[in-house]
């Protein structure tokens, strides 16, 4: 019998990083091993927080940020050896048997800091490496991919396994057990039977679609009873949006956000979103076709690379947000109102992409990799 494992996951910066955290936690835990979270960056309070509330011990570590100016630059050597020291009294207080980096770039001087003797595990959400996992690769003994990268040569040798993206339990029995809900659309002012459109932008980039849909909305009146939207903004400023619908005759329910998506995936038969991996893979797993319109300020342009990659295998169209116009949209929106079968044959497609056991997977290839 294999001795039990304790794993400390290095996590932090955005919920694309977090939330997988607590996935990958719970089914380590759930093979009898134990789990510890040291977690950086600016969002590490609300995160503790959540860590408790899913009985996860949980320690703060230090980061560094990127540097401001010259001073800045020239405090960075104090700033690196400061949080490598209270980084490195954190890990031999731990103790962990393994390490798994989950790679945002608050989690990074953690997994720097992990001695060589300790087993050091990395995730990667994107079809494009980021640069935290860039600079780590060659310490790793493994790494679990979300999506398949576009350039190999990324992993410099380094064993990788291509698992998926691990999502909320609520997501994937949503996708894999699905339950007719008649009540949903209309308690959004919707109406059952009409095809559906999802857009959203998450919290970082929803203001230039908001903004295209917007001009969009005011040239689909001829589309009115053919097509209903569900718009989540990502803010409360929504009244240009609300009347531009209004004026076209076709129907929306626009808010800042859902916290049950899973619901919002399956009343829908088309989506239109930016291109984060958490994003794509809870599409494949859903099987919705996808009009990805990346946020050209992510870093590396990485969504660039998750919509083409989910272009290439035919589940989605890639719509650069400097050539995306109303009109081209609106072309779209014809284009599925007129042909849906089409639309969902994009949707199936996408399945390929889709991982419901990701987190089991990859709390399975840890344990693998801290046997070696």
């Amino acid at each position: 019998m294999a001795q039990k494992k304790h794993l400390a996951i290095a996590c932090g910066g955005t919920g694309g990083h977090f939330y997988p955290t607590l996935a990958i936690a719970r089914e380590f835990c759930n093979l009898g091993n134990k789990v510890t979270l040291l977690v950086a960056g600016k969002h590490a309070p609300e995160q503790l927080e959540l860590a408790k509330n899913s009985g996860l011990p949980a320690v703060e570590m230090p980061f560094i940020t990127a540097p401001q100016g010259l001073g800045g630059l020239l405090r960075l050597p104090f700033r690196f050896l400061s949080g490598w020291s209270k980084a490195k009294a954190v890990l031999k207080e731990v103790a962990p048997d393994v390490v798994l980096g989950m790679g945002s770039y608050a989690s990074w001087l953690t997994c720097w800091t992990v001695p060589k003797s300790v087993p050091l595990v990395l995730h990667e959400g994107n079809a494009f490496m980021g640069k935290a996992n860039r600079m780590l690769i060659s310490r790793a003994r493994g790494i679990g991919l979300s999506l398949p990268l576009c350039d190999e040569g990324q992993l410099k040798g380094t064993r990788s396994k291509c698992l998926g993206m691990p999502l909320r339990d609520t997501v994937i029995n949503a996708a894999l057990h699905p339950v007719e809900d008649d009540t949903f659309l209309p308690s959004l002012g919707l109406d059952n039977g009409v095809p559906t459109i999802l857009v959203f932008g998450g919290s970082q980039g929803a203001r230039r679609i908001n903004e295209l849909f917007t001009e969009m909305a005011g040239q689909i009146g001829e589309f009115a009873g053919k097509v209903q939207f569900m718009h989540l903004t990502g803010t409360d400023d929504n009244a240009a949006l609300e009347e531009a619908y209004k004026a076209s005759g076709v129907k929306a329910s626009i808010r800042r956000a859902d916290s049950s998506i899973e619901k919002c995936y399956l009343a829908s038969q088309l989506v239109i979103c930016r291109g984060g991996a958490s994003s794509l893979c809870e599409l494949a797993l859903f099987g919705k076709p996808a009009v990805i319109i990346p946020l050209p300020t992510a870093a590396d342009d990485h969504q660039t690379v998750n919509a083409k990659l989910a272009e290439s295998v035919g589940g989605a169209i890639h719509l650069p947000q400097a050539t995306a116009t109303a009109s081209g949209l609106k072309e779209i929106v014809a284009s599925f109102v007129a042909d849906g079968a089409k639309f969902k044959t994009m949707g199936e497609k996408l399945k390929v992409l889709a991982h419901p056991d990701a987190a089991k997977e990859m709390a399975a290839f840890i344990a693998e990799l801290s046997e070696m």
